[in-house]
């Protein structure tokens, strides 16, 4: 791709405001980066989602030739938790955005949403010979020089000279891709709506491309064909790098952005490296070279086909174990323990890691998505409140169970004797603090409200949660010894994502929000 004779036009759309808002703004707080000497090990399974609920996570199931879409739990698939109301006629595709799917009707393509209003929104049409490239934050449909980026709250599409054989959103509402240039393969960044790229870099290969870091990085071949590269987003510098004993055929990144997975071609061999120090943690012979590896929706298993069969292997080892059933768009399915979701001539099963294969109830003929319930889906609230207002706080978490999808109860827990003090407010009386809250993600936050009284935040977090916005309590003593209770949503990259979230809070909710960042004592002296 040539800077001089290359044309480039990128067209930028923002989903309506009314989606966004149900649909969340949200920004990723990880980030890439050499970690501390203690480093722990990388979070899988349940571990990989705490401080959300498990409950959270599961299977979307779209009818391929009409009706209405099921929510299954991710541990046992054949339990409907929430089954849809609005008839979704008949899909030729569907493809997983995390807590919204994508939709394609042969060129038609729509954005479908399940909270906390299920609905279909048109996304700009396709190609019919578009193929779609899954990545962590969001896809991308590529079909020759053509590129549509869609994530959960904005598309991008992008038109070159060059052929496109990769292409992805990436942080900031970036695109970036791998283009045959007129110079040969290169490596591309664009800004939001710019029409020209911002960087471009000459690469020796074609694929295949791995995006990693919350969308900050991009994971190629390197130069001599022997290992791997990472390239800075947007700049296109290269920084760390592994050798692996070969050219990838296939590459993959674990969902807690940990590991990367690589599939060598040269010497059929599978390899897991560490991405923050770049060391080989195992590796393993093959029959036969890889090409495509999914990994799990949890990351402690993943599972990749070579061409004939399909396979299984935990996310920290190189072992590979045959899986049956035939490979899909969307099938198999790594699930957390080490389950498969397969399907075979006798419909879907679950591939348990003894090797024995439990039928699974549900239509085979569906697509299974992994999913994110789009709100938080409480399980138990823990607060302390005065006598005389038990009974409002019963009946407030008995209406919020009815709001959530199936799953574990709400409940209300009292810690030891309440009364008050001599101003009114309540105060324990056998000497039990409160629960320690969980401990917030580093990050900036919009602060959506603040209240000496935890109860108080209730009503305004249900509906913050009901229209898909990440919401935390901090909990901070002021200088006078009182205990005040703030409600946080977030959190958000940079500080700019915050102050947009806020703005959008003031004008879509009146709410008079303000700018947390954790970690930062300065910004805790106020209430």
């Amino acid at each position: 791709m040539n800077r001089s004779s290359s044309r480039f036009v990128v067209r930028g759309a923002k989903l309506p405001a009314a989606l966004l808002l149900a649909l969340g703004v949200g920004g990723a707080s990880a980030a890439c980066g050499s970690p501390p000497e203690d480093q722990p090990a990388p979070l899988e399974g349940p571990s990989l989602v705490s401080g959300t609920s498990f409950e959270r996570y599961g299977l979307l199931v779209i009818p391929r030739d009409g009706g209405v879409a099921e929510f299954r739990s991710i541990e046992s698939p054949s339990t409907v938790r929430w089954t849809g109301r609005l008839s979704l006629g008949s899909v030729t595709a569907a493809h997983s955005l995390g807590s919204a799917a994508v939709l394609r009707r042969g060129r038609q393509l729509s954005l479908y949403t399940t909270s906390p209003v299920e609905a279909e929104t048109p996304l700009p049409d396709v190609p019919a010979e578009a193929r779609w490239i899954p990545s962590p934050a969001g896809g991308a449909f590529v079909s020759g020089d053509r590129i549509l980026a869609v994530t959960l709250t904005s598309t991008e599409e992008v038109t070159t000279d060059g052929a496109v054989h990769w292409a992805a959103p990436a942080a900031g509402d970036r695109v970036v891709a791998l283009v045959e240039g007129a110079d040969g393969a290169e490596l591309a960044v664009w800004e939001a709506g710019a029409s020209r790229p911002a960087a471009t870099r000459a690469v020796g290969t074609r694929g295949p491309v791995a995006l990693a870091g919350w969308g900050r990085t991009v994971v190629a071949a390197s130069g001599d064909g022997r290992g791997l590269t990472e390239w800075s987003i947007p700049g296109l510098e290269p920084a760390e790098g592994a050798e692996i004993g070969g050219a990838p055929s296939a590459l993959a990144i674990s969902p807690s952005q940990h590991r990367v997975f690589a599939a060598s071609v040269d010497r059929p061999r599978f390899t897991v490296i560490d991405r923050y120090d770049w060391q080989e943690v195992g590796s393993s012979r093959l029959d036969a070279p890889l090409e495509t590896l999914r990994p799990g929706m949890t990351g402690d298993r993943l599972v990749a086909w070579d061409g004939s069969n399909a396979w299984s292997a935990r996310a920290g080892e190189a072992g590979l174990d045959a899986v049956p059933g035939e490979w899909r768009a969307d099938l198999p399915l790594a699930l957390p323990g080490g389950a498969v979701l397969v399907s075979a001539e006798s419909g879907l099963g679950l591939l348990r890691p003894d090797g024995g294969v439990a039928a699974v109830e549900g239509p085979a003929d569906a697509w299974w998505l992994p999913f994110r319930w789009g709100r938080r889906l409480p399980v138990a609230s823990a607060a302390v409140v005065p006598e005389d207002t038990l009974e409002d706080a019963e009946e407030a978490l008995d209406a919020l169970a009815d709001s959530v999808p199936p799953g574990p109860r709400i409940g209300l827990l009292t810690v030891g004797r309440v009364g008050r003090t001599s101003d009114g407010s309540p105060a324990l009386l056998d000497d039990l603090a409160p629960a320690p809250l969980p401990e917030l993600p580093g990050g900036f936050y919009a602060v959506a409200l603040s209240s000496r009284q935890a109860a108080a935040l209730g009503q305004m977090r249900e509906l913050l949660d009901g229209s898909g916005y990440s919401t935390h309590v901090l909990r901070r003593m002021d200088e006078a010894g009182d205990m005040w209770h703030r409600l946080l949503v977030g959190p958000y990259e940079t500080l700019s994502d915050a102050e947009g979230a806020a703005l959008e809070l003031r004008r879509e909710r009146g709410i008079d929000a303000w700018i947390h960042e954790e970690g930062d004592q300065a910004m805790r002296r106020g209430p």
